[in-house]
């Protein structure tokens, strides 16, 4: 944590090179020399938010200890680029970006989302969704959106979608509410059965079927009610 709040004290005089670079940060009269690495650049300023008129940056960046993501904001003023909001997260270095641009709440604005984590042996990737807010062209953050693996817009029910690897498989169909994800709905794949539950209005679990899975898969879901499998 300590390294995490060095590394957003000196962003400001950090290159956009790859080159390790060390610096030097006192702490109780000590000095400490952390080595400051730019792992990863990613950029758009043709398909994020405004078409043309925004840029997008996200840098990955890492210490000896942590790694975090900066993402930059820009819109376009006349010949030139201004910055309109920034964002920092925390990040794995093992991990590329792997960086989509995608609309997933369906307002006609792109978004983005990348890999900032995986688990499940790699079954599960770990990815952090920003939404862009048209509004006030700023970044909304989906904080929770780590928590649900595997991310991606489900165009059939309007919604998003996370893919889950347990014991067995769970497709979870999720709203966006405020700058959360919030799931309403899901599909289990487990031991030869497939069952779908939805939360009612006292916010309870409510299973709505269960199938017997014939073969049995390895799948992904695209509807609850019916069930219905991805192709």
């Amino acid at each position: 944590m300590k390294n995490l709040i060095y590394i957003i004290t000196i962003l400001s005089i950090i290159s956009c090179s790859k080159k390790e670079e060390p610096k030097t940060v006192a702490e109780n009269n000590n000095e400490e020399q952390i080595v400051i690495d730019t792992l990863e650049v990613f950029s758009d300023s043709i398909s994020f938010g405004q078409i043309n008129n925004s840029k997008i940056e996200v840098y990955k960046i890492g210490t000896q200890e942590n790694t975090i993501a900066k993402v930059y904001l820009y819109d376009k003023d006349q010949l030139h680029w201004k910055l309109k909001d920034s964002l920092i997260l925390e990040a794995e270095r093992i991990n590329n970006l792997d960086t989509e641009i995608k609309d997933f709440n369906n307002d006609g604005f792109k978004d983005i989302i990348f890999t900032t984590g995986m688990a499940a042996r790699g079954g599960n990737v770990v990815q952090t969704l920003i939404l862009f807010s048209p509004k006030n062209k700023t970044l909304k953050w989906i904080k929770n959106s780590e928590y649900f693996p595997n991310l991606m817009y489900n165009e059939k029910i309007d919604c998003v979608e996370a893919f889950i690897l347990t014991g067995g498989q769970r497709t979870c169909f999720l709203k966006i509410i405020n700058d959360s994800l919030k799931e309403f709905a899901n599909v289990y794949q487990r031991d030869g059965r497939i069952t779908a539950k939805i939360l009612d209005e006292n916010g309870k679990w409510k299973e709505i079927q269960n199938i017997k899975d014939t073969p049995e898969g390895f799948d992904r879901f695209i509807n609850y009610n019916p069930i219905e499998k991805r192709q």
